[in-house]
């Protein structure tokens, strides 16, 4: 054990070139809890007073607090900052606090001695694993040992002592604000020039993406301005350099200052109040379905997102929205700032904390030929000692994913009963699936689940199905769900996705009852599935939070014996007409056709008939006609599906999802009563035609 202190004149002169040099470091400090502590108290009082920020369950750290949420982390600024380890590595917090550190500064991570760090008991580490599936290795510690070994960071020993010190840059820092100025000019082009021209700025953290729209604002003091985000405290730069700019002061929490309000995106949305322009922050965090309707009330917008994403975003959000941007706006505008401005480029904090975390882990797509397809199974520790094909996998599964996280690195190394399957051709990665194995708890634990008594980590699936069933045997057994499946963008309609998952189909037979999946229901993405042999047997009443679609289940067996998806996809089926009265009854339209196309016919009422068919020989009613309507669709489901569009759209608002027609004359763009009961009525007509041929033998 050395007795070298931390704080040594060493120390002292490499933060003076640090400085100088306007660059970030990453110090590692290892060894025994209390000794870590220890160090980091003492070097705290010698950097005071300076301001920091500690990251710590523990009280044994001055001043230490835990945050369960980056958003609490992120927005602000620290000269250092301490991450402790044996509360857990949690790569999103630690991803958000390296961001708030200031140039010159340390971000200090405390840890045990990297030879240990493999079979060190991670708090973490069981929050990436489901119940009863648990193991104490942890492939992503492992991983990280081998990249924290080397010499191009600070590292104080409690065994060996101080390493060899790192270089720091001899020349003096410089910033470049040109691009962000370049930003700010087009914020006010934006929000100057012609209607209906939406700019799109992409960056990555520290480029002052949320500095520029503040800048712009200020410039900007005729207009009446809303900022929006999901989160408020990720705008206190954008708010802080507004007011410098105006000369003057800034309370933090001030939600309007000036002429620069902010507002949340729902509120925003359900009040929809005027202003000259709307600026949208951190844009990724936000429901694209959202961005869009924003646009569609908002002629002059800025959406703002940061592309390495500490909030739980990533390069899927860009592809996604940008194609629509591209599709629907031709005069839109993109700006990508890549010059950091909080700190001189090459910062090295930066450049370990991308390199640990694979922040930066990006896909090269690549030409489809005529080579074989290949399918295998990656192992966990095959990804924590091969860099190069973990971070294509990672880079795949960031670029063809709308939400991403920090966490996902973890995930994918820690998850214990999680298999990865993937598509080469050649030595280039076409396509990936992640498969989590749920179920094979004892009979009183599937029990208490099934009576409600116990929701435990993971298994969401199998919970799922013996929730719906109330069977507990069912948790009992073995089911795999797919927790992701992303092919390449450029690869899209080769069916390498469907192929893939047919090979995971092979594989898993042996070992599993059930194959499913959950997912953001959209028609596209259900209609996938359901080519592939899946049925639908549930769809969550709530909107997720990052897509503003709801959560479908879908299922197929792996054995012969169909009885249990049979019997769920009839339960579904039969809930869904009357779900779509009114829990549903804002469901896409697309989807809702995309569902229907699952329904068989049952027995048709020839009384009802009867009374259907005398009743359209009248100048019938909607309000007469639609009970009839009803009850006679849902006897012949598939009858809508070769209609045309506009009577697909008019029969499914106003007699499926029961709209208003008030309602459905705004939505559809109908002028007048009298216009849409015209409508109404040919899509009846064309409707019974179909009615009439599905009813034959």
């Amino acid at each position: 054990m050395h007795d070298c202190k931390l704080f040594s004149p060493q120390l002292a002169s490499f933060l003076t070139q640090l400085a100088y040099a306007r660059h970030r470091q990453l110090l590692l400090v290892t060894g025994e809890q209390n000794w870590c502590y220890q160090q980091a108290n003492q070097l705290l009082q010698q950097l005071a007073p300076v301001q920091y920020k500690v990251l710590s369950a523990s009280r044994e750290l001055k001043n230490s607090s835990w945050t369960e949420h980056t958003h609490q982390i992120l927005g602000q600024e620290f000269q250092h900052v301490i991450y402790d380890g044996f509360s857990g590595l949690a790569p999103d917090k630690l991803a958000a606090l390296s961001g708030t550190v200031q140039a010159g500064g340390l971000f200090i991570l405390l840890l045990p001695e990297l030879a240990d760090l493999q079979h060190w008991c991670d708090p973490a580490l069981e929050t990436f694993q489901s119940f009863a599936q648990q193991r104490q290795h942890s492939y992503f510690n492992q991983r990280l040992a081998g990249l924290l070994t080397n010499n191009s960071l600070l590292h104080f020993s409690q065994t060996e002592g101080w390493q060899p010190l790192p270089k720091v840059s001899t020349e003096a820092g410089v910033l470049s604000l040109t691009e962000q100025q370049y930003c700010v000019e087009q914020i006010i082009k934006t929000a100057t020039g012609r209607a209906n021209r939406p700019l799109l700025i992409s960056a990555d953290r520290g480029r002052g993406k949320s500095a520029a729209l503040g800048l712009a604002a200020a410039k900007l003091s005729d207009k009446n301005i809303i900022i929006c985000s999901q989160q408020f405290t990720a705008l206190h730069s954008c708010f802080k350099h507004f007011a410098v700019a105006r000369g003057c002061h800034y309370q933090a929490q001030q939600k309007q200052f000036s002429n620069l309000r902010y507002i949340a995106p729902d509120q925003l949305l359900s009040e929809l109040p005027q202003c000259d322009v709307l600026l949208v922050d951190e844009a990724a965090a936000i429901p694209v379905p959202m961005l869009i309707k924003m646009l569609a009330h908002y002629p002059r917008i800025v959406f703002a997102s940061t592309m390495i994403g500490y909030e739980g975003n990533g390069r899927g959000y860009t592809l996604r929205f940008k194609r629509y941007l591209e599709r629907h706006y031709k005069n839109m505008r993109s700006v990508n700032l890549e010059l950091p401005i909080r700190f001189a480029p090459a910062d090295p904090l930066e450049q370990h904390i991308c390199k640990l975390l694979a922040l930066d882990a990006d896909y090269t797509s690549s030409e489809f030929n005529n080579a074989a397809l290949q399918f295998s199974e990656l192992q966990a520790t095959e990804l924590a000692h091969d860099e190069a094909l973990l971070r294509q996998v990672m880079g795949l599964l960031s670029l063809a994913h709308y939400q991403t996280s920090v966490n996902d690195l973890r995930h994918l190394l820690d998850a214990t009963a999680q298999r990865i399957f993937v598509c080469q051709q050649r030595d280039t990665l076409l396509g990936v699936c992640l498969i989590t194995i749920e179920g094979g708890l004892s009979a009183t634990i599937s029990e208490q689940i099934t009576s409600g008594q116990r929701r435990p980590q993971g298994h969401l699936m199998a919970q799922t199905l013996a929730q719906l069933t109330v069977e507990p045997k069912i948790l009992t057994l073995s089911c795999a769900r797919v927790v992701r499946i992303a092919v390449a963008p450029s690869h899209h309609n080769n069916k390498i996705g469907s192929k893939l998952l047919a090979h995971c189909e092979q594989q898993l037979t042996a070992s599993c009852h059930w194959f499913g999946a959950s997912f953001g229901a959209n028609a596209s993405l259900l209609k996938f599935w359901q080519a592939a042999g899946f049925n639908l047997v549930k769809l969550g009443f709530k909107q997720d939070k990052a897509t503003a679609e709801h959560a479908a289940l879908v299922l197929k067996s792996l054995n012969r014996d169909n009885t249990l998806n049979d019997q769920l996809e009839s339960e579904f089926q039969s809930d869904f007409a009357l779900h779509l009265l009114d829990h549903f009854n804002q469901l896409d339209q697309q989807l809702v056709e995309q569902i229907l196309t699952a329904f068989m016919p049952c027995h048709v009422d020839r009384h009802l008939d009867k009374r259907l068919k005398s009743l359209l020989t009248t100048d019938y009613q909607l309000h007469a006609i639609k009970p009839l309507l009803w009850r006679a669709y849902w006897c012949t489901p598939r009858s809508l599906l070769t209609c045309d569009e506009n009577t697909k759209c008019i029969f499914i608002r106003l007699i499926l999802q029961n709209w208003s027609p008030k309602k459905a004359q705004i939505a559809l763009q109908i002028s007048g009563k009298k216009s849409l009961d015209k409508q109404f009525k040919q899509a009846v007509t064309n409707w019974y035609e179909q009615y009439l041929l599905k009813k034959l033998p």
